[in-house]
């Protein structure tokens, strides 16, 4: 495709994406405008304002959204790495397991998933992302980070993909606004976009005095054919001389990258390095309604309820306020000359008032009875919090507070019932994670595919530095020792504490254990107390481990095997040293018999030269000319 005909898809594909999400992008963005505050309706609040009566907003959404992102925070899903061919091995899938965790831990990756899953909760789409960059200034090795993407509204999808992850997506675009004199300094040789009314394609890329670009991606499909050799290998392709069992067709995608505006590329086109679209979504629960998709947020049918509770706690408020404000029953008699003052008398706390006697209105001014509370105006208050929780599905129980059941059990399937009425978003997390994941995977063979010094994470998050790819002469001849472009590798989430947590858990339990059956310090008190938190725990471990008896620990074995494995390690490396020197010999042996073949192959070119010398003399001293000798021979 021409750099033109990438553009014009582009627009098309950009336009198609923003109409198909248009309805649930209107609805994400009301979700966050209530989540913030901005509950009336904007006609009320303006005509109660006018009339100076109360328009309170008593926000109760976030605490709902909080409790669902309370859950994804308390998840830390970790990536685990599994052999998936003939060719991974359970070593790889380990060291690639640290080079993951330390791609996480670089890019901050637990505060990357949970921005993603809170937007999804909050408004019911999230997103984050895969890059690549430089190590530094001074190398040319690159490194895969993870990046939040804050705009959930700036990523446009494919609108036929469906999954929740969207990888079946064949597009995407990740949108940024720049302003006129950015773009100029940024892209001085690009043309500015002029939008006209009757131009739709162009429409989306002007925002005001701003305008807008687009990261594009997009997966080009291509076909090869492979081939299965008698052997049971597969090669790609169908090289000559190589006989084949059978072969097929298959098509196989890469990404391609461009940056755009409305009139034109800006940077690219060029290859991604994974067969993914580096976006990950997170979505909040989506229904199918034929062909429409309608997506929603924790607090999407929540809204009404929360109208209501402001409008029934605003009109609590107006008539409570309006108890010591009740009027007086007067007449003109008796309040002449005196009316600034009773005007006044609900405002400014006066000392005292001046009557006049009336004869006809016989008695005091009296001040009629305040507004009694309506028993109805309160019930409607508490139904209407009630709504708010049935709508969301998180109760009383869940959220911290008393509530009707008393027992453990009782409160447990309580909150568990919340949970399980939100358990998409946490779960739509996961999926995106464990997406990740395959692309992380994808990634690390094609970025770190040279000899390189890495730092890596395992298990105890623990840090040490491994030579990755590095290049070895060995008897069987070169070879690549933590090889990370060898092998097919799948991967996973597992959700649950992380290693500090399962650590203070672990040591927990070890000490109860050791209270119910004390032999156990004598057995396995190193490791309780390797286990614990405290300074010097290391050290005190180490003594522990060497005072245990003798077989106790998996690696102090018994003198007597202990002797035998010695015995067997020196006869190995008898035998390694036996054979590294036959391997020398032998090396040896070559090389003289290579120098001899060549000292025999020059002594008979020089024996032949010689004789053709000779020859020559021996014909010009019996008179016979060369060139007559030439034609003899």
């Amino acid at each position: 495709m021409t750099d033109e005909d990438i553009h014009k898809d582009a627009l098309k594909r950009l336009n198609l994406g923003l109409d198909a999400d248009r309805d649930n992008d209107e609805l994400a963005l009301d979700d966050l405008q209530n989540l913030i505050g901005e509950q009336w309706p904007d006609s009320i609040k303006t005509s109660r304002e006018a009339d100076s009566r109360p328009c309170l907003t008593l926000n109760r959404h976030p605490q709902f959204v909080r409790q669902v992102t309370g859950d994804i925070r308390a998840m830390n899903p970790a990536v685990k790495v599994y052999p998936a061919d003939s060719e991974a091995t359970k070593e790889g899938a380990e060291l690639l397991e640290g080079v993951v965790r330390q791609i996480q831990y670089a890019s901050d990756a637990s505060s990357v998933y949970e921005s993603a899953g809170e937007s999804a909760a909050a408004c019911g789409k999230g997103a984050f992302r895969i890059l690549t960059q430089y190590c530094d200034e001074q190398s040319f090795d690159q490194e895969i980070i993870l990046r939040a993407i804050k705009n959930p509204f700036s990523v446009v999808w494919d609108p036929r993909a469906v999954m929740s992850t969207r990888e079946d997506a064949e597009w995407c675009f990740v949108r940024d606004r720049m302003t006129m004199e950015d773009f100029r300094v940024s892209y001085p040789d690009a043309a500015e976009v002029n939008v006209r009314t009757d131009d739709r394609d162009i429409r989306n890329w002007r925002a005001g005095d701003e305008i807008v670009v687009a990261e594009y991606f997009w997966r080009e499909a291509e076909e090869k054919t492979i081939g299965i050799t008698e052997a049971g290998q597969v090669v790609e392709g169908t090289p000559k001389g190589i006989k084949f069992a059978k072969t097929r067709k298959v098509v196989s995608h890469k990404v391609r990258w461009a940056k755009v505006s409305g009139s034109e590329i800006l940077e690219g086109p060029q290859d991604f390095p994974s067969k993914y679209l580096p976006i990950i979504a997170v979505m909040g629960e989506e229904i199918h309604v034929g062909d429409r998709v309608y997506r929603s947020s924790v607090i999407r049918h929540a809204k009404d309820a929360q109208r209501m509770y402001n409008y029934w706690r605003s009109a609590q408020t107006e008539m409570v306020a309006l108890q010591p404000k009740a009027p007086y029953l007067v007449t003109p008699k008796q309040i002449a000359n005196h009316e600034t003052e009773w005007s006044e008398a609900n405002a400014k706390n006066f000392s005292y008032l001046l009557v006049n006697p009336d004869e006809k209105a016989p008695g005091w001014p009296q001040r009629q009875p305040a507004p009694v509370p309506s028993a109805g105006m309160m019930q409607e208050v508490a139904l209407a919090a009630d709504d708010m929780k049935a709508t969301t599905g998180i109760y009383d129980s869940a959220l911290g507070n008393k509530s009707n059941e008393q027992s453990g059990i009782a409160i447990q399937r309580r909150q568990r019932e919340s949970d399980v009425s939100t358990s998409i978003y946490p779960d739509n997390v996961n999926k995106a994670v464990a997406h990740c994941g395959r692309i992380m995977l994808d990634m690390i063979p094609r970025i770190y595919d040279t000899q390189r010094v890495m730092q890596i994470i395992g298990a105890d998050d623990a840090q040490t530095q491994v030579m990755v790819n590095q290049q070895v002469m060995t008897q069987a001849g070169p070879q690549t020792i933590n090889s990370l472009t060898v092998g097919r590798y799948a991967a996973r989430v597992s959700v649950g504490p992380n290693y500090t947590t399962k650590r203070q858990e672990t040591a927990q339990s070890m000490q109860d254990m050791a209270q119910a059956y004390p032999p156990l310090m004598q057995l396995a008190g190193d490791i309780m107390v390797k286990n614990m938190d405290w300074p010097g725990a290391e050290q005190v471990a180490e003594r522990l481990k060497k005072a245990l008896p003798p077989g106790i620990a998996d690696d102090q074995p018994d003198p007597q095997q202990q002797q035998v494995a010695q015995q067997q390690a020196q006869a190995q490396a008898v035998q390694m040293q036996m054979a590294q020197q036959m391997a020398m010999l032998q090396l040896e042996e070559q090389q003289a018999k290579t120098e001899q073949a060549k000292a025999i192959a020059g002594k008979a070119a020089s024996d032949a030269a010689k004789a053709e010398v000779e020859a020559h003399v021996a014909a010009l001293q019996a008179g016979i000319h060369p060139d007559q000798l030439a034609g003899m021979a």
